[in-house]
């Protein structure tokens, strides 16, 4: 991939997983603030992504080379519907998963804290 196909795909990566963090802030008890939730959806995002990568059936829906030579065989370019997609879902999942953790985590600790007559 070129530099302005990697800017895209990560691009892609980083608000997906921003846009899942805040969507899981919002419409759950899982908040971390609106600023947290979004930084944690992007590294999530782009976590998940890189990890996907890595996977070896996984890795040609997240842009590695096989989908780039399929891609560059079929005239298209590099940035195939499948690679975008592929990239939008891992970001979104990896949002979604890496900010419920670290909300499950500073939620905890903040009960902790906590007597247990003033837990709720």
């Amino acid at each position: 991939m070129g530099a302005f196909e990697t800017a895209v795909v990560l691009a892609i990566e980083v608000i997906c997983g921003a846009a899942a963090g805040l969507a899981l802030g919002r419409w759950t008890g899982l908040r971390l603030g609106a600023k947290a939730d979004a930084l944690t959806g992007a590294i999530g995002g782009l976590a998940l992504t890189w990890l996907a990568g890595q996977l070896p059936g996984v890795a040609r829906i997240v842009g590695k080379v096989e989908g780039a030579v399929d891609a560059t065989a079929q005239g298209v370019g590099v940035l195939t519907p499948a690679i975008l997609v592929g990239v939008g879902i891992a970001g979104l999942l990896g949002g979604l998963v890496l900010t419920a953790c670290v909300a499950f985590a500073v939620g905890g600790a903040r009960r902790r804290g906590r007597s247990e007559g003033e837990m709720r």
